[in-house]
């Protein structure tokens, strides 16, 4: 496979997460060893594309927490391939987190991971297809090849948006050896909670799931999008429609694995339905 550097390198969205109270440590601060995990999961991610195959964290620079993540907070988390050698590369990752009741989004923390590819052994393996480099200057964009395959983003539709980035774990398996509807189901949810609480700028509830249809199976260390598109707008609910996309570890393309429409109804402080105007 040759690697396209323009594509390959820039800054890009690798992994959008929402922390559970069980990630915190105290008064709703979340652990800094749940937002390094997830920095090393994007991290992980970004260099299994870059190389076309298998990388292992072998190094990380200091970091700096510049500022605390709580409960419910969306996390974006942001790679850039900055350097690269003959089996190495060094990705930067940044964290940004914006409150869940909407606001200003703000940078967290950023660090450099260092990864080696590998090969079925574990043995160092020569990255193909992509030049040395030691900084960011621009790098000659190679001939394409005819066996070239660009992992391209789902076009999206007007009204929609990345709401959830993130990696199924062997533990999320069921008997057949595929990742269980469950675990994509919850997902699905979480994504379109933060775009209703980003909506209605406040709680919001789930009270209705309706059309969920599974066209493919996810499977372990898929990449997995899930995209979110406000449907229907009422006094106090907002329907959404999500859609699923997986990134194959070994296909290196986008296939839509699942779709569904999801209603949820804001809610006041005394837990019951009130009105709300959409945040534009």
């Amino acid at each position: 496979m040759s690697i396209d550097p323009k594509k390959s390198r820039g800054r890009k969205i690798t992994a959008k997460v929402t922390p559970m109270p069980v990630d915190t440590i105290a008064e709703n601060i979340i652990s800094a060893g749940w937002l390094l995990e997830q920095m090393d999961i994007a991290g992980g991610n970004r260099s299994h594309s870059y190389v076309g195959g298998r990388t292992v964290t072998v190094g990380l620079e200091a970091m700096a927490f510049k500022a605390p993540v709580y409960v419910g907070d969306n996390v974006t988390i942001y790679t850039e391939i900055i350097k690269q050698g003959r089996s190495s590369l060094s990705v930067g990752v940044k964290a940004h987190a914006e409150p869940r009741e909407g606001g200003r989004s703000r940078k967290v923390t950023e660090g450099v991971f260092t990864f080696v590819h590998i090969d079925e052994n574990g043995k160092s393996k020569p990255i193909h297809g992509a030049r040395p480099s030691s900084s960011r200057k621009k790098v000659s964009k190679p001939k394409a090849s005819a066996t070239d395959v660009l992992s391209t983003e789902p076009k999206l539709k007007k009204g929609q948006e990345l709401s959830l980035r993130t990696v199924p774990f062997p533990r999320d398996k069921n008997h057949n050896g595929d990742i269980f509807g469950g675990w994509v189901l919850t997902q699905m949810d979480v994504a379109a909670s933060v775009r209703a609480r980003n909506f209605v700028g406040g709680r919001a509830v789930p009270v209705a799931i309706d059309a969920m249809t599974f066209h493919k199976p996810v499977s372990e260390l898929d990449e997995v999008s899930f995209y979110t598109e406000i449907q229907r707008v009422g006094t106090s609910s907002v329907i959404i429609r999500v859609e699923s996309w997986a990134l194959r570890e070994n296909l290196k393309k986008y296939e839509k694995v699942t779709e569904g429409t999801f209603t949820y109804v804001a809610i006041g402080k005394d837990r019951k339905a009130v009105p709300f105007k959409p945040n534009s």
